[in-house]
C-alpha cells in the first residue's frame, strides 16, 4: 500500500457475473479509473450457504428474482483456476489483486495457492470464529469489514484474529497498547453498512472517528451509498482505505451493480480523493514557490507620503506603505520612526 496516500480499492465483488471475460474487463477499467487495487470474492457456494437459504431483500429487489441464495451465488461463482488468471492479469496491468474469503477452503486456497499478502474478511464473517481462528497475521495482512456489527463484536473478532486479548470487552475505550502495536501494521478495520445501496441517513460516517478512538487501528471505509461523495467525506475523517463497488454498467443483472460506480464515475471519485489529498497539504504554514512571484506584487514597502527633507524626522504623517513590496517592509516601521532622514525623499519614493 502507498504511504501517505489513501489506498483505493475497486470492489469487483461478484459484478463479473461469473464470467472470466467480464472479470478481466473490470481489471482493465479499474486500472484506467485510477484504482490502486481491484478486489474479487473467493467462495465455494456449497461451503457458504445452505440450499434453503433465502436471498436478502436487496438481492431480491436488485435481481428481480426470488430464487434461493444458493442458486444465485452458484451462478456468480468463479472457477478456482480463474483466480490464477486474474491475479496474473492484475500483475500485467500493474494493479494490486485482492480478494475476500467467505469459507475455510477459500481461505486455504488464497493463502497457500494464491499466496496472498493481504486478505479481506467480509462483514458477514465477523462472528464466524471457524474462519477467524484460521487467520494467520504472521503470513499476511487482514482487512476486516464491519457491516451489521457492534463495537464489542468488532473487538471480539480482532481478539480472535490476533489470538490474544487485545481489548477488554467490559471496559470502554481500553486496550493493551503493547499488544496492539504488534497488529497495527497487519490489520485495518473498515467501517461499513451492509445494504445495497445504503441510504444516506444510515451511512454513519462519524463512526470512522469513533472506531479510530476505540480501536487505535487504521480505519478504512467500504462504501455502499449512491455516488462518490461518501468516500470523500470518509477520507476527510481519516479513512486510509476506500473500497467502492465497481461495475462496467449499473444496468447489468446482479445483486450489487446498482450500488456500484461505473468506470467514469469511479475515475471522478478517485480524482476527487487525490485532489483532496493535495488540498490538505502539510500541517505547517510555509511560503510556497507559487507565492514568491506574487509576494513582491501584493505586499508593500515603506515610502514617502510627501516630500521629506534631509534631516527631517520620519513620522506617520510623512511615511506610509504602498505596493510593491521590494523595499523596506512596513513591519519595520518601529525601527525608523522618529529617525532623521539622511537624504531628501520625494512622494512615493522608497525609504531606505
Amino acid at each position: 500500500m502507498k504511504k501517505d496516500k489513501v489506498y483505493i480499492i475497486a470492489e469487483a465483488g461478484v459484478n463479473h457475473n461469473g464470467d472470466l471475460r467480464i472479470a478481466k474487463k473490470l481489471i482493465y477499467e479499474a486500472k484506467k479509473s485510477g484504482a490502486d487495487a481491484i478486489k474479487f470474492q473467493n467462495f465455494i457456494t456449497s461451503e457458504l450457504v445452505t440450499k434453503k437459504a433465502k436471498k436478502a431483500p436487496y438481492q431480491i429487489k436488485n435481481t428481480k428474482n426470488n430464487e434461493q441464495q444458493y442458486k444465485m451465488l452458484k451462478k456468480l461463482e468463479l472457477k478456482l483456476n480463474d483466480y490464477y488468471i486474474l491475479k496474473k492479469f492484475c500483475r500485467e496491468k500493474k494493479i494490486d489483486f485482492l480478494t475476500s474469503v467467505f469459507d475455510i477452503k477459500s481461505l486455504f486456497f488464497v493463502e497457500k495457492k494464491l499466496k496472498m499478502k493481504t486478505i479481506k474478511i467480509p462483514s458477514g464473517e465477523i462472528t464466524n470464529f471457524f474462519l477467524l481462528d484460521k487467520i494467520n497475521l504472521n503470513k499476511y495482512s487482514v482487512i476486516l469489514s464491519t457491516g451489521m456489527s457492534n463495537l464489542n463484536e468488532i473487538k471480539n473478532a480482532i481478539n480472535r484474529i490476533a489470538k490474544d486479548k487485545i481489548y477488554d470487552l467490559k471496559k470502554k475505550n481500553i486496550y493493551k497498547f503493547n499488544k496492539l502495536k504488534n497488529i497495527k501494521k497487519k490489520l485495518t478495520v473498515m467501517h461499513c453498512v451492509t445494504d445495497y445501496p445504503v441510504q444516506d441517513k444510515y451511512a454513519n460516517l462519524n463512526c470512522i472517528n469513533s472506531l479510530n478512538n476505540n480501536l487505535g487501528l487504521n480505519i478504512g471505509y467500504s462504501d455502499h451509498t449512491i455516488g462518490g461523495l461518501a468516500p470523500l467525506i470518509a477520507v476527510s475523517k481519516g479513512a486510509r482505505i476506500i473500497e467502492k463497488h465497481f461495475t462496467l454498467n449499473k444496468k447489468m443483472s446482479g445483486p450489487d451493480h446498482l450500488a456500484s460506480l461505473d468506470p467514469q464515475e469511479f475515475k471522478e471519485m478517485v480524482n476527487l480523493i487525490r485532489r483532496f489529498e493535495d488540498l490538505n497539504g502539510i500541517d505547517k504554514k510555509n511560503l510556497f514557490k507559487c507565492e514568491i512571484q506574487n509576494k513582491l506584487i501584493a505586499r508593500k514597502s515603506i515610502v514617502a507620503k510627501k516630500y521629506i527633507q534631509k534631516g527631517e524626522k520620519f513620522t506617520i504623517k510623512n511615511i506610509t506603505a504602498k505596493r510593491p513590496g521590494d523595499g523596506l517592509c512596513p513591519s519595520l516601521i518601529d525601527k525608523i520612526i522618529n529617525k532623521k532622514s539622511k537624504k531628501n525623499f520625494y512622494p512615493d519614493e522608497k525609504i531606505k
